[in-house]
């Protein structure tokens, strides 16, 4: 009998720019694979009001009809730093987020995207002026699968709220056929609905895990948690992680170099690339 649901964080469907599997198409596929449900964080700059009234609408149509929870998500760009927002359910007020960085809404949650992509100095300014809940302390496709971001994981060793914030493992992926390597589950207690799933993350009652290495990170635990946990992890020794972060960093060497015309037509090609090594 299973104790928990499994789920996913940071998917993005055609109602993004860069996306290539409809809502369907994710709720279908992911529950084969024994999925329950998925924070969809789509880029707001691809939409207006009617579009957004449309994503939301259909997510719960999708929902419904597959019996998997879609959660309706917005990756915002926020002074050049992306950050997920969810569960969504009026423009306005993502709007207001995305222009003013303000959240009078406490039934949003905001969770910094993808942190290893930005200078610590650029984490720590953002983390303090949005007040940011959470952070996506392992994105597959810009981290790898295989290795956790460990530069960027010590640098919250100095954070003195590093054990208030919650941690997601994420994806970011933009093809639902591309392999899901990070995770996060809830108990079978909470009920599968867009209020209760959003609410069991608010409070830190779920587990982020990493499948590839087996890794995980249980929030909502004892205070200094984090600190112990960073410290099993720096006892690893991650040789094949460290082998496809060379031949990751190769390919990224020379993919930065093609013109940006070629970089675009090759960008499916990236991004399966990205999510093998």
């Amino acid at each position: 009998m299973r104790e928990s649901i499994q789920g996913t964080f940071h998917f993005h469907s055609t109602y993004s720019h860069d996306g290539r599997s409809s809502l369907g198409e994710i709720a279908s596929t992911l529950k084969r694979r024994g999925f329950s449900f998925c924070i969809m964080t789509e880029h707001f700059e691809d939409f207006d009001a009617p579009k957004f009234g449309s994503y939301v609408q259909e997510c719960g149509e999708v929902s419904r009809s597959s019996e998997f929870l879609l959660i309706p998500g917005m990756e915002v760009d926020l002074s050049g730093l992306h950050t997920i927002v969810f569960p969504v359910s009026n423009y306005e007020e993502i709007a207001s987020i995305s222009s003013e960085g303000k959240n009078n809404q406490r039934h949003l949650f905001k969770v910094l995207a993808h942190p290893s992509k930005y200078s610590s100095a650029a984490v720590a300014q953002h983390l303090d002026r949005y007040a940011i809940d959470g952070i996506e302390l392992w994105n597959q496709q810009a981290d790898g699968s295989h290795i956790p971001p460990m530069r960027f994981l010590e640098t919250l060793k100095s954070r003195p709220r590093r054990n208030d914030y919650r941690y997601f493992f994420g994806c970011d992926i933009h093809n639902v056929r591309l392999t899901v390597a990070n995770t996060i589950s809830v108990s079978t207690a909470i009920p599968p609905t867009v209020g209760a799933i959003s609410q069991a993350l608010v409070q830190g009652a779920f587990v982020s895990r990493n499948l590839s290495t087996g890794i995980e990170y249980r929030n909502g635990v004892d205070p200094g948690d984090f600190d112990l946990w960073l410290r099993t992890l720096l006892e690893r020794s991650y040789v094949r992680g460290r082998v496809l972060r060379t031949v990751r960093n190769s390919l990224k060497f020379f993919y930065r170099r093609l013109p940006p015309n070629v970089q675009h037509s090759l960008n499916d090609v990236k991004n399966f690339v990205r999510n093998k090594v």
